[in-house]
């Protein structure tokens, strides 16, 4: 990926044949730009790594297996859009949340961050529906006035993980 940053190669462009997904029609779509939005240097993949084991010695969770991504859409949605800070436990392993994640919402419209959370529910073994723009537009306008990153047990407070 950093060779393809400094050549101006295009990264992780996949032709339609080689996407491994069940979605088809729109949400195919979504997955694929959305597949292309995790691979950006700076964005998801950095710290959650390209097969979505996360780093945890660095403190960085994993995305799959996890209702934090296959539960609720909107706490996966304010977790994108204000960033996360915070301990925290996923999968059994507890984080220490010192380092937060980026708040997203400055920099992804809601058509991309759709987009990108289609791709993370269905990816790294994980199954669950397709996020709409429309979905995302609402719980933007809902937490416009949060002006700090989330704490993961304030999200927890809001919307319990499901069982």
């Amino acid at each position: 990926m950093a060779v393809a940053n400094l050549t101006g190669r295009e990264e992780l462009k996949d032709s339609p044949d080689k996407v491994k997904t069940s979605l088809t029609g729109i949400e195919r779509d979504q997955y694929i730009k959305g597949k292309a939005l995790f691979a950006k240097e700076g964005f998801c993949i950095t710290c959650h790594q390209a097969d979505g084991n996360g780093l945890p010695m660095s403190g960085f969770p994993p995305l799959h297996g996890t209702k934090w991504v296959t539960g609720s859409q909107d706490r996966l949605i304010k977790v994108v859009l204000k960033g996360l800070h915070g301990p925290m436990e996923v999968n059994g392993t507890k984080f220490p949340g010192q380092v937060p994640m980026t708040p997203f919402e400055g920099m992804l419209s809601d058509e991309e961050v759709a987009a990108v959370l289609t791709y993370v529910r269905n990816s790294f073994g994980n199954k669950a529906s397709s996020v709409s723009k429309e979905k995302v537009k609402a719980v933007r306008a809902a937490s416009e006035s949060k002006k700090a990153f989330y704490a993961p047990a304030e999200l927890l407070q809001e919307f319990p993980l499901e069982k």
